[in-house]
């Protein structure tokens, strides 16, 4: 009798775990979804969710997903049912962790049918912190899928719902212009998203505008990646450090604050960079400059710090069909996953 080998598992890491017609299949299904109600392709699966950092959007679109599905979610956070995992392999275990990823990742696969991670344990090194070595550790030791619900390095599903968002706008983003504009905020935050929009949105054959404050860069290695999609689809990819240039002519307007990569190690020294950044900040008239531009930010946002509230409410605010679109593109990329 002929045997079928077993289909090999997927893991969503960053948008580069997708060539771009996985990228355009799931955009089409997410749309498909989005006019359906709840269906049953998950019955009887589990998504086990585990969190290091607070979640709203994230946590509750993907419990909301697996539910609309027919499956279930649990939900572990760092708070009251994770402990710290060692990831380093060989390694004698006499420091804070409780258990080898190897370990609570193979435990984990007989329970649940895919497993999403946002890791965000800092070190205080950007160059050890740059490999998700613990999001790759449970990638490597897990038997079923696993998703990055948001690394150091990447958060790639708010980039497919970021750009299924401007699609819903404009259809074919390529040729569009994409202004990622880095804004004020007392606190640091992930470069995970601002990383994998510039991936996904160069992919598109954008024309992406990284605009930021000295001091502010993106990594380097993604920033050569996003260099080569645009080379490949026609885009282009553009470093500017004046707010109001990088707003000029532009489609989109994402805002979004990250931190500073040349003081990772010293928070202090980063808010000493801020002082004089309150100007990094979104206004009407900032909007203004764009050719009729919309405006999307992943959320959560410091109203009136970062973004005005004339911009966030005004009409072409996208911020909460960009929330809500988490749900439809997270339920595709699950039945895929799944």
């Amino acid at each position: 009798m002929d045997t079928m080998e077993p289909a090999a598992k997927r893991d969503l890491l960053s948008t580069e775990d997708l060539d771009n017609d996985s990228v355009g299949n799931l955009l089409e299904l997410a749309a498909h979804m989005q006019h359906r109600g709840p269906q049953d392709q998950l019955k009887g699966k589990t998504l086990g969710l585990l969190f290091q950092d607070p979640s709203l959007r994230t946590r509750v679109s993907f419990e909301v997903a697996m539910i609309q599905l027919g499956g279930s979610a649990i939900v572990l956070s760092s708070a009251t049912d994770v402990y710290a995992f060692e990831a380093e392999s060989q390694t004698v275990m006499d420091g804070v962790a409780e258990e080898h990823v190897k370990d609570a990742a193979r435990t984990l696969s007989r329970y649940v049918d895919a497993i999403g991670l946002r890791a965000a344990i800092r070190t205080g090194n950007w160059e050890e912190d740059r490999t998700d070595a613990l999001l790759r550790a449970y990638s490597q030791y897990a038997s079923v899928p696993v998703v990055n619900l948001q690394s150091h390095m990447h958060h790639p599903c708010q980039a497919l719902a970021d750009i299924f968002t401007m699609r819903q706008e404009c259809g074919d983003l390529a040729g569009k212009t994409l202004t990622l504009a880095w804004t004020q905020n007392p606190e640091p935050q992930s470069l995970g998203a601002p990383h994998s929009l510039a991936l996904l949105a160069a992919r598109m054959g954008m024309n992406v505008k990284v605009t930021h404050p000295q001091g502010f860069e993106l990594d380097g290695e993604i920033m050569d990646s996003a260099r080569a999609h645009a080379d490949e689809t026609g885009g282009s990819i553009q470093v500017m450090h004046d707010l109001e240039e990088g707003a000029r002519g532009t489609d989109f307007v994402y805002a979004r604050s990250w931190r500073s990569l040349g003081a990772y190690a010293d928070p202090d020294r980063e808010l000493l960079l801020k002082r004089s950044l309150d100007h990094w900040k979104i206004t009407s008239d900032i909007l203004a400059l764009g050719n009729n531009a919309w405006f999307l930010h992943p959320l959560p946002v410091r109203r009136n710090l970062s973004v005005t509230d004339d911009v966030l409410d005004g009409e072409r605010s996208l911020i909460y069909d960009q929330a809500e679109n988490r749900l439809h593109t997270q339920k595709a990329l699950l039945v895929s996953l799944m």
